[in-house]
């Protein structure tokens, strides 16, 4: 378990290469600003909770941005999930609560095998 802790930690350090952002064209001096993002965030995060450690990376999501650095929004993140010794791919279902690069998540993965819901909760880290 600490082999697969260090390895997280370091691809979270090294998130520089999952990330690309694409150009905005500009329409003038007078251009408005958008409020509502919808788009791929190259993120990765690491969640934990109920006995399971999640290992999330960002997909597709909705944001509304209420200043330059902080925004609220929901996404899809593909994962892998670690419980009861067993690693397996999820797709979890998220709000997200994001300041500068840094995002707050708390994925939900569905039910386990007890019939009881999966969350977790975790940070992000999205590089430009």
């Amino acid at each position: 378990m600490r082999k697969l802790f260090g390895m997280l930690c370091f691809m979270i350090l090294s998130a520089n290469s999952f990330a690309q952002e694409i150009p905005k064209p500009t329409a003038g001096p007078i251009a408005e600003e958008k409020r509502f993002e919808a788009g791929f965030d190259g993120m990765l995060a690491v969640s934990y909770g109920n006995e399971t450690l999640g290992i999330n990376v960002g997909g597709p999501s909705l944001k509304y941005k209420f200043t330059k650095s902080f925004k609220v929004g929901v996404g899809a993140f593909p994962s892998l999930i670690v419980a009861d010794d067993k690693a397996y791919p999820r797709l979890a279902v998220s709000p997200i609560l994001k300041y500068k690069d840094w995002m707050a998540i708390t994925p939900y993965y569905g039910y386990d095998a007890k019939d009881e819901p999966i969350w977790t909760f975790g940070i992000g880290y999205r590089s430009l």
